[in-house]
């Protein structure tokens, strides 16, 4: 019946309980007023007929403009109101009854109604109240009729109002009846609803349970499987050393996802083979210290994984007793990958079947990409650092010939400072090798045995390159003394290097210059003698080395001969000829026969020196091969009295000279050469010229030796024809050529 209502009447409200609540009030206010019509309709015609009295009739139809009010008000969402308004008409309506009728009428079926319809349309606490009134009102109206108050002539005996009263009785039972079949009826649905609600709830709960601990095991696995990716991610961010890192993994893999073994095992040469470099079982950890290697012909998931860089997965194994590397049921093999290149592989175990599933797979796969990267980040790490040592070293060794080569091109790196007194001015004085000694310098400020003195070193790139010493006398020097000191030494020690730096350059430059003008010189130049002069004297004052030749081979080249020289003795070595012949144990006799360049830093330890009277200051000599067109024409020889002299600069700096040499030599030989042959060419044109000019045959012939003598540079010659005697022929005074 309800839901019949519902469909009728679609409720206002969209809450399911007040709906339900508003269609059972409208189902209530249409019997209630379907009763009202009844009884206005059946007391008229009673009154009509019988003569009953009216105020049924009047009962009946006044209820329905109120009836009407309630359903406006219900349908507006005032509901309670509604429920006030229907149950308070009832009300007045008895009460007139009882006014009008008197006591002991069918009026309690009314005050009955009023009470019901109260409990269950608004609230049973207003059906309590309802029925307190109807109770009051009963009181009151029998009390007014006792005293006379309500006129009792009115008052009509219930023996004249017998049909009205039987049909109000009547209706008013039936009203009784139907508005509390309608309610239990709606409370039976109702339980029943609720019942089905309770179920509904309870599955719901049920299987909410159940989705929350599977939720819940889920989360728990999912909790440690992150933890153990932060755990690992942590170690390969934090450890550099990769065989602590690889034991780390394993253990925390082992621990935490409840593993029967964890394994890594990586490519190695040389081979490469797979080699156990990591494991979380006693038994497989003594392998790894044996150095275990998979054989070449394994066909387990951790070759495959390695050679085919996938993951590969079993879940039904079965346990080899006498493998220590077989001990679960299940196992995963996931390549640890950089790019394309496989590092090695992550072997686990466990002791259930089917132990790994996909998201275990994700998160292991997380842990070997992370483990991945920490192996090549220590590995990187562990290259870096042997190159920034190496670096060190090679910076180290770098300062120290440096300060070294210039210690030994300076002559004023020791010097004494002292107070100059009441002049102001300070006294130096430099020291010689002997006075400042060979003691080791510390790397950090440091006293005397005495305390008399303080020596603070001058550190450049880890290198100490020298060190200041003051004489402190009985002076006690504080903290920040030495601090002072330190921060004096350190802006020093800048300095120096700075100006050591802005020396080399200005000698760098020194020598590129001086290469610019023997590449000018030699490509101005033909007049070979001017050439090398030239060539000698520049790299010996440009170097500042203490002597300086070139040698030349003759043309069968047998020997070296010094063609031209400059610095100690060069003019006695030109004046004697010195040469060298290729065999010869000599610097210059080795750059010949072998055409390198040969530098002896240290004459007196060098087996190829050969020691020259004229050349006694001599402490490093070099030679370097003039090369011309594949062929060695000579050597350039230069000496220095300086021990350790021939840098690497100025070794590559003088090999470029020796060659733009060599090539001008050449140039400046065969343009002597061609010149030569033209002057003789030129000369046979003029005798052939003045032989022609005659034709006596004695003239002809003192002509040809003549010229052929002068041409030569001999004093006489001699020229016969036939079997005749030979004719002398000398030269005069006058320069002619005569017979005897």
């Amino acid at each position: 019946m309800l839901d019949r209502v519902t469909r009728w009447l679609p409720p206002v409200s969209k809450d399911p309980d007040k709906a339900r609540q508003e269609s059972l009030f409208y189902l209530v206010l249409g019997v209630l007023s379907l009763t009202g019509a009844l009884f206005a309709a059946i007391s008229l015609a009673l009154a009509l007929f019988n003569g009953s009295p009216w105020e049924g009739v009047v009962a009946g139809i006044l209820v329905q403009p109120v009836y009407l009010l309630a359903f406006i008000l219900a349908r507006r969402g005032l509901l309670r109101a509604a429920g006030y308004v229907s149950v308070s008409v009832i009300f007045l309506a008895m009460i007139y009854g009882s006014a009008a009728l008197g006591m002991g009428h069918a009026t309690y079926i009314g005050y009955a109604m009023a009470t019901l319809a109260a409990s269950i349309l608004i609230t049973t606490q207003a059906g309590i109240l309802f029925a307190l009134l109807s109770t009051a009102a009963q009181i009151l109206i029998g009390a007014l009729q006792q005293s006379g108050s309500l006129n009792p002539s009115n008052v009509l005996l219930p023996a004249n109002t017998l049909w009205p009263d039987a049909v109000a009785l009547g209706l008013g039972l039936i009203v009784l009846v139907a508005i509390s079949s309608i309610y239990n009826r709606e409370m039976r649905t109702s339980l029943r609803e609720q019942k089905q609600r309770a179920d509904t709830l309870q599955k719901d709960h049920d299987e909410l349970t159940r989705v929350n601990t599977e939720n819940k095991l889920l989360l728990d696995q999912r909790i440690i499987q992150l933890r153990t990716l932060a755990e690992t991610s942590m170690a390969a961010g934090a450890e550099r050393k990769p065989l602590i890192l690889l034991q780390s993994v394993v253990d925390v893999l082992h621990q935490r996802l409840n593993l029967s073994s964890a394994m890594i095992f990586l490519w190695e040469d040389p081979g490469p083979e797979l080699v156990l470099r990591a494991a979380s079982t006693p038994e497989a950890q003594r392998m790894v210290a044996r150095g275990y290697r998979l054989p070449d012909e394994s066909t387990s998931l951790t070759t495959q994984s390695a050679s085919q860089k996938r993951i590969f997965s079993e879940g039904q194994l079965s346990v080899e007793k006498d493998n220590p590397l077989s001990t679960g049921q299940s196992e995963l093999a996931l390549p640890m990958l950089i790019g394309d290149r496989c590092l090695g592989v992550l072997d686990i175990q466990s002791a259930s079947s089917n132990a790994f599933d996909d998201s275990d797979i994700l998160t292991l796969r997380g842990i070997t990409q992370t483990l991945a990267h920490g192996l090549e980040m220590a590995r990187l790490n562990g290259q870096s650092l042997t190159d920034r040592e190496e670096i060190r070293a090679l910076n180290r060794r770098y300062m120290a010939d440096a300060w070294g080569n210039l210690e030994q091109m300076s002559s004023n790196l020791s010097l004494s400072v002292e107070s100059g007194g009441e002049s102001g001015e300070d006294t130096i004085t430099p020291l010689a090798p002997s006075q400042t000694g060979s003691t080791a310098i510390s790397s950090a400020i440091s006293r005397s045995a005495d305390g008399s003195q303080v020596t603070a070193p001058l550190i450049l790139r880890e290198q100490v390159i020298g060190s200041i010493t003051l004489d402190t006398g009985q002076k006690q020097f504080t903290q920040d003394d030495l601090t002072f000191i330190e921060a004096v030494t350190t802006q020093a020690a800048l300095a120096l290097e700075n100006a050591r730096l802005y020396t080399e350059l200005s000698r760098r430059a020194t020598y590129l210059q001086t290469a610019n003008e023997i590449a000018r010189d030699a490509s101005t130049t033909l007049d070979l003698d001017l050439l090398l002069r030239r060539v000698v004297e520049l790299i010996r004052e440009r170097f500042g080395y203490s002597h300086a030749a070139v040698y030349l081979t003759d043309e069968q080249d047998q020997l070296a001969v010094a063609f031209a020289a400059s610095g100690q003795s060069a003019p006695e070595l030109i004046a004697r000829r010195s040469s060298y012949a290729p065999e010869s144990n000599s610097i210059v006799g080795h750059a010949l026969s072998t055409g390198t360049m040969y530098a002896a830093n240290n004459v007196e330890k060098d087996p190829y020196y050969h020691a020259d009277p004229l050349l006694t200051e001599t402490r490093s000599e070099m030679g370097i091969p003039l090369i011309a067109a594949g062929r060695i024409i000579g050597v350039l020889d230069i000496h220095s009295s300086k021990l350790n002299a021939f840098g690497e600069d100025e070794i590559a700096i003088l090999q470029t000279l020796s060659g733009q040499v060599a090539v001008a030599a050449q140039n400046a030989r065969l343009f002597s050469q061609v010149s030569q042959r033209a002057e003789r060419e030129r000369k046979v044109v003029e005798i052939t010229s003045r032989i022609r000019s005659t034709n006596d045959i004695s003239s002809i012939l003192q002509t040809a030796v003549s010229e052929l003598r002068r041409a030569l540079g001999i004093s006489s010659g001699t020229v016969m024809v036939g079997p005749m005697r030979p004719a002398k022929i000398e030269e005069s005074k006058g320069g002619s050529a005569t017979s005897p």
